[in-house]
């Protein structure tokens, strides 16, 4: 049975593989070899890199590398290449056209499979070809920091992106990908994650990208379907069966086929993490 669609990733910096223990705290360990590392240690974190894939790893991984563009880009697709066992997921920055994809898959793949790809939405010009992007990869991953950057308008805000969010989820959407929402970089505010959390399940996204642990637990549990929903969905769905697939009443709901395919969306994700 194939690994269930992450709820959280942790970003940890490459250059600390002590504290790549923590991902027992998360669905899937993101080492990023990008921001997390400055360029005077780029060679020494491809070094831990290397070393920790050469142990028995047993968690789920994801290795986020820099640019294709950039020679340092290369070098850790290089350094993907010669691992003997190597993470799930390999996290693409700065990614702009979809050509970049098929040239990391193919030279990543090995008797016909690769790691899955997933990129980060960083950029308008990421933006502009979204569909295209997404229909080559194997997820998406909103990088709100430098998205904003870009446009010049404050971080960590809300209203100002949420066209990239909706634009995002929509081309996941239409690819049959997940999409994952961009880090919360305040620590201190749990109710504000709490809220981001919520507001980003509502518009479509599987999950989302966390830089420290003690944010794990609210994502997770935002990401999974509470027991309410889940027998609500199943509620759905029998009211539907029971009434021969047409337009039926649940209560007060009026339940008809797009009520369904969500009640049945929900119980696939639900089962899938095993409740």
């Amino acid at each position: 049975m194939s690994n269930p669609t992450p709820r959280s990733l942790l970003y940890c910096s490459a250059l600390h593989p002590e504290q790549y223990a923590k991902s027992a705290l998360t669905d899937v360990m993101v080492i990023d070899l990008e921001d997390g590392v400055p360029l005077s240690g780029k060679a020494e974190a491809r070094l831990c890199v290397e070393q920790f894939y050469r142990s028995r790893v047993t968690q789920r991984t994801a290795l986020r590398i820099n640019p294709l563009r950039d020679n340092q880009g290369l070098l850790d697709l290089l350094l993907v290449q010669s691992l003997d066992q190597r993470p799930e997921f390999v996290v693409l920055a700065m990614t702009e056209a979809a050509a970049e994809i098929e040239v990391v898959r193919a030279n990543l793949s090995r008797d016909g499979e690769s790691p899955k790809i997933l990129v980060t939405v960083e950029t308008p010009a990421c933006l502009r070809d979204i569909y295209a992007i997404a229909s080559s990869a194997d997820g998406l991953i909103f990088g709100s920091a430098d998205y904003a950057a870009s446009l010049g308008v404050q971080i960590g805000g809300w209203s100002n992106i949420l066209h990239a969010r909706g634009s995002i989820v929509a081309a996941a959407s239409a690819a049959g990908i997940p999409a994952f929402d961009t880090a919360y970089f305040n620590l201190d505010d749990e109710a504000g994650l709490l809220k981001e959390c919520q507001d980003t399940r509502e518009l479509g996204f599987s999950g989302k990208t966390s830089i420290h642990p003690r944010q794990i637990p609210i994502i997770n549990d935002v990401f999974t379907p509470s027991i309410a929903e889940y027998e609500h969905a199943l509620a759905v769905v029998q009211a539907a069966e029971n009434s021969g697939e047409k337009i039926t009443r649940l209560k007060n709901l009026m339940v008809g086929p797009p009520f369904v395919k969500q009640a049945r969306k929900l119980i696939q994700r639900a089962q899938e993490l095993g409740l």
